[in-house]
């Protein structure tokens, strides 16, 4: 180990060091009073009565007030050690539920766990051993309990990776039964490893006997009336000949049921079910397949879902100043969502059929206005018509656009403009958007479409926190909004400060064969400004309807007066009923923008709920229901998939073992040459005052002066 002391000052400097410890020395001992008491004569220079206790005390004071000064100098020690570091041996042990889904569960729970803490210390002598559990997430102790509900073999694998990226890593071992239902394919994560893997193939490979639902596909929203699909996948271990009953109901109704004949000891098959949504509204659904006797599990023998019914297709409303491409692709690219309908005019024609008829204006969900108000058409009236209904409205401007009638719109914008003069710009995405978000995709994508047409002015906004899309002119990012929303509770309102969105659409497909990206900024756009505003004074909400018994249960919640001004210090209570009938009570905290409640960790069952509050002497309720089901994902694959096991060993360059051979690993290991310690050479810095020693030495060197001072008289 080699060291040597560094400071930022020139070296010349620990001559004034000295200086000031001479100093210091000189004007406290000049006088001399030691040697003048001890001989009785008369005070005199300093120099001619100099005796030895004085030189002792001045080189004392020398000394501590020398080195005080050195420190003010901020040395630093640098140190060149060798170090050398041992390989890190990484034993991951699979914590699932589903490694006790075999006959050899005994084995596993009582016998297992002191096997690999054995490995462990045996590894331990020679190598830096770390353990790891693991099932949905990977904990850095060996707790081995087999209670964890997912398995995630890849989220392992990335979390190594990050721990010890750069690091010695001489193997990983893997104790699983090769089963995940979480995360990626184990095998791509594993391979970004340079060190080889060691898997124990736990489980077992012959299936259990059982009967399951193993998936159900189905649509998320279908339309009230209209009969929906469901596809039940249904599987079968080890009842070769047995019948038994699919159904399918909805609040305790049966709406569908049918025998199922298990035709061998490895059955599989595809069931569809034509289901009718009677009622609008989110609907929970329960698939079930009957028990037979001998099954290892129940869990998995149900299946839940739900549905949002919907009363019928959004219609919207598309009326254009003048015939213009972006009116036909604007109304194909809605369509292409089966969930809308549009309607499309020339402002002309619209005037004539429907007008400023406020009756007909609300069968529409949103109106589009493409460069409306425009030159000639100043909308005033159906402006008016449109806020009555309250109905969300979309602007586009352009060319045609009368910028003057825009602005008494009260759309959050006011735009000056120079003459009809218009700017090619690009959109560019804000981050701090909030309202909905985009996938990375479309920011890649929109990086390379054409502009669009945007009148050339001065663009004043009131909430740029609207603001989606920022209007970029070349490679220059404006602060000028290309595609806002604004509004109140009553009317959303978006804007497009552009005309040719048309060409964004085109340049989609042609770069891609799809228009995957563009129809989502569509998509968007119009789910948001579509979607039924909350004209409630109360309103209650939770994230979803099916919760996992892993969820916690959170609700929020928004209080506001007539004048739709938000109330701060309500009172806001919840009551949830289980199944049993059993009543647990909360009360909401505030927050920034309204309340919340976390109910924590609730078992599984059906819930529902009751939230109350007071707007002045007015009490108002909400009611509501979820599920909390139990994670059964273990449940649905109980085979041990052992050949995924095998695959990561062997592109790993290691090896596949069975619990039996575990006392064999170390030896597999120590008998590698490419598992060694690495040695390398380290520098390390530290400031010299971080030495406790020196700490001592100063005082020592205080201490012994004022000791002596005392002792030989002088005060």
């Amino acid at each position: 180990m080699k060291f040597s002391l560094l400071t930022d000052f020139p070296w010349y400097f620990i001559v004034f060091c000295l200086l000031a410890g001479a100093l210091a020395a000189f004007f406290s001992y000049q006088k001399n009073t030691i040697s003048q008491r001890a001989e009785g004569s008369s005070v005199g220079p300093w120099w001619q009565s100099f005796s030895w206790p004085v030189w002792v005390l001045a080189l004392l004071r020398f000394g501590g007030v020398s080195l005080l000064a050195f420190l003010l100098l901020s040395p630093v020690v640098k140190s060149l050690f060798k170090k050398v570091e041992k390989p890190v041996i990484i034993i991951a042990q699979d914590n699932s539920q589903s490694i006790l889904l075999n006959k050899d569960s005994s084995y596993y729970r009582t016998k297992l766990p002191g096997e690999v803490q054995k490995l462990a210390a045996d590894l331990g002598d020679k190598y830096d051993v770390r353990t790891f559990t693991f099932g949905g997430e990977a904990k850095d102790k060996l707790d081995i309990n087999y209670k964890e509900k997912q398995t995630n073999l890849s989220g392992l694998y990335d979390k190594l990776y990050n721990i010890y990226y750069n690091q010695n890593i001489g193997a990983v071992i893997t104790l699983s039964d090769g089963i995940y239902n979480e995360g990626q394919n184990p095998l791509n994560s594993a391979q970004k490893f340079n060190a080889p893997f060691y898997t124990v193939a736990l489980g077992d490979t012959q299936p259990q006997k059982d009967i399951l639902i193993k998936n159900v596909q189905y649509n998320q929203v279908v339309y009230s009336g209209n009969l929906f699909p469901l596809q039940i996948q249904v599987r079968a271990f080890g009842f070769p000949g047995k019948e038994v009953k699919l159904s399918v109901s909805n609040k305790g109704k049966e709406l569908f049921n049918q025998p199922v004949h298990i035709s061998g000891n490895n059955f599989f098959m595809e069931i569809p079910v034509n289901i009718e949504a009677n009622a609008p509204g989110m609907q929970h659904y329960h698939v079930e397949i009957s028990h037979q006797p001998g099954e290892i599990s129940y869990v998995n023998n149900g299946y839940d879902l739900f549905i949002d019914v919907l009363d019928s297709k959004k219609k919207i409303l598309l009326v254009a100043n003048a015939p213009h491409p972006d009116v036909s692709a604007i109304k194909s690219a809605i369509e292409r969502n089966s969930f809308y309908e549009v309607n499309a005019y020339v402002y002309d024609d619209f005037m004539k059929e429907v007008g400023n008829n406020v009756a007909k204006l609300k069968n529409y969900q949103l109106v589009i206005l493409h460069q409306l108000p425009g030159t000639g058409n100043s909308i005033s009236q159906l402006s008016a018509a449109l806020k009555e209904a309250q109905v969300p409205v979309w602007y586009i401007l352009g060319s045609q656009s009368s910028i003057n009638v825009f602005n008494t719109l009260n759309t959050g914008l006011d735009l000056t403009v120079q003459s009809n003069k218009m700017n090619e710009v690009a959109g560019s995405l804000n981050s701090q958007f909030s309202m909905f978000s985009y996938s990375p995709d479309v920011a890649k994508a929109m990086a390379g479409w054409p502009p669009l047409l945007a009148p050339f002015g001065t663009y004043k906004m009131a909430n740029r926190q609207n603001v989606a899309l920022y209007q970029q002119i070349g490679k220059v990012k404006t602060d000028m909004p290309l595609l806002f929303f604004g509004g109140d509770a009553r009317q959303k309102i978006g804007v497009l400060c552009g005309e040719g969105i048309w060409k964004w659409f085109m340049f989609d497909y042609a770069a891609n064969q799809n228009r995957k990206a563009s129809d989502e900024v569509m998509d968007k756009i119009i789910q948001y400004l579509s979607a039924k505003s909350d004209n409630r004074l109360f309103r209650v909400r939770t994230a979803r309807n099916l919760f996992y018994e892993d969820d916690k249960i959170n609700f929020e919640a928004e209080v506001y007066n007539q004048s739709f001004d938000p109330i701060k210090d309500a009172l806001v209570k919840m009551s949830i009923r289980d199944e049993n009938g059993k009543v647990f009570d909360y009360n909401f905290l505030p927050r920034e923008n309204g309340y919340s409640l976390d109910a924590g960790y609730l078992p599984s069952g059906s819930y529902s709920y009751t939230a109350q509050t007071k707007i002045g002497d007015k009490p108002y309720t909400l009611s509501g229901e979820f599920i909390v089901k139990k994670v059964d994902l273990e449940f649905l694959e109980t085979v041990a998939n052992h050949q995924l096991l095998n695959n990561i060993a062997h592109q790993q360059g290691g090896k596949m073992i069975y619990p039996k051979d575990l006392a064999t690993l170390p030896s597999l290991i120590n008998a590698r040459s490419d598992i060694q310690p690495v040695a390398y050479m380290q520098t390390d810095f530290r400031d010299l005052i971080d030495y406790k020693w020196l700490f001592f030495i100063l005082l020592s060197l205080f201490a012994a002066e004022w000791f002596l001072r005392k002792y030989w008289g002088s005060y």
